[in-house]
């Protein structure tokens, strides 16, 4: 029986007839599990992918949210943006807040850092595991400068930046509207928009031929700060009027030397002017120029202010005039330094200045109205080599010309444009 069992095991070992259905045999397992794997590893990918999009997502909505000063709320809005990209995921938020605690935005408050995982089984990695796998994503967004604006709209609602069908206006900086309106930045007709970038909180009404081919399109974006409210200026109480400068009037062919004060019932030039360096505070009447007129004034500052927001002083300033004007340096004062018009704050305005121009009309400096509208309507040959328009709505026509290029002190002051983007 021995010697039987012996000689049947030989003749199995020496047998090769079934070495190819053991070989696909093996090799068919081989293959299951790989397509398996692949499958599985796919579906890993996927979901990895799909996490990222949801933490990206709420990321960008919690520091848009930050951004517009909503510090107890910008985590809500973050978890609902993530649970609306989730698709079926169950994702788990590990960390949702300002300052990163790692990367190269580590520390910094106005960054959002969001973490979170998704875990889930798979048929065949299953057989093998005990738990599902979990997939990992990290994403971190904030606010992140694109240039610098010099026209700025303060208006919530409505039209902020109209420009004016004919209009042909060279910008070398950006411009940005706070509206959140569909038509926050408006540019219809023929008009050209020659700035970078173009931003608005709300909507730009343009088409491809309103602007530069190369031209950032931004809307929807982060509303512009008042980069003056921060320095807290307010109108001087002192001096007081006197009878030289109340109604004050410089007639055609009048020439003319005045020096700062208080202004009440404002100035109106129709001669020649020129204003000696200090604060002009013009009080329940207009800074009107006519024109005939001419006026010089280097480091001046002129006010506008009044009562009640119906008799705010306002801009009046007509083409054909000569106008050469500039701020004061912060060595000639310090307060009132990079300041040529200076809206009263704390009274508004219902009134709209108007600055027409040609090419005697040379403006340095910033024309700060928070609280009043600005048309401003350039002519040929207009330049500005430093001129900040900021006012509640703003209206440009012509072929005005406007810049920033600015002395160093400026840089002090926060005209950037920032953008909420992913930096992480």
């Amino acid at each position: 029986m021995l010697s039987f069992m012996k000689r049947k095991i030989a003749e199995l070992r020496s047998c090769t007839s079934g070495n190819v259905l053991v070989l696909a045999g093996t090799g068919c397992f081989v293959l299951a599990g790989g397509v398996g794997l692949a499958v599985d590893t796919t579906q890993w990918y996927l979901w990895k992918r799909q996490l990222q999009m949801a933490v990206d997502a709420g990321a960008l909505a919690s520091a848009h949210t930050l951004s517009q000063g909503s510090t107890s709320t910008y985590r809500t809005e973050g978890a609902d943006e993530i649970t609306r990209n989730a698709n079926g995921m169950t994702i788990t938020v590990e960390r949702l807040s300002t300052a990163p605690l790692t990367g190269g935005w580590a520390g910094d408050a106005g960054a959002i850092e969001v973490i979170a995982t998704a875990t889930a089984q798979l048929p065949f990695s299953s057989l093998f595991m005990d738990t599902g796998v979990t997939v990992r994503s990290r994403a971190v967004a904030t606010a992140v400068s694109r240039g610098e604006n010099c026209v700025i709209s303060l208006a919530k609602d409505g039209v902020g930046i109209n420009v004016l069908g004919t209009a042909d206006v060279g910008a070398g900086c950006g411009v940005i509207a706070n509206s959140g309106d569909d038509e926050a930045i408006r540019l219809v007709g023929s008009s050209y928009l020659d700035a970078n970038p173009i931003s608005a909180v709300g909507n730009i009404t343009a088409s491809a031929a309103n602007y530069p081919a190369d031209t950032a399109i931004l809307p929807y974006g982060v509303a512009s700060e008042d980069p003056i409210a921060p320095r807290n200026l307010s109108v001087p109480p002192t001096p007081s009027c006197t009878a030289a400068t109340t109604n004050v009037r410089v007639l055609p062919r009048a020439t003319s030397t005045i020096s700062p004060g208080r202004y009440c019932g404002g100035l109106n030039v129709q001669g020649t002017l020129t204003m000696s360096p200090g604060v002009y505070i013009m009080d329940a009447g207009d800074f009107k120029v006519a024109s005939t007129a001419n006026i010089t004034g280097n480091g001046v500052t002129i006010i506008l202010t009044g009562t009640a927001a119906g008799n705010v002083a306002a801009v009046d300033i007509a083409g054909g005039s000569n106008v050469t004007l500039s701020a004061p340096t912060s060595v000639q004062n310090a307060d009132w330094q990079g300041l040529l018009f200076f809206q009263d704050p704390a009274l508004g305005s219902t009134r709209t200045s108007n600055i027409t121009g040609g090419s005697n009309l040379h403006l340095d400096g910033i024309v700060y109205m928070p609280g009043g509208d600005l048309s401003f309507l350039g002519n040929s040959g207009q330049t500005a080599d430093c001129l900040f328009l900021i006012s509640k709505r703003l209206t440009i026509g012509g072929e005005a010309s406007i810049d920033n290029n600015c002395p160093l002190e400026f840089s002090s002051m926060n005209f950037q444009n920032y953008r909420i983007t992913l930096v992480e």
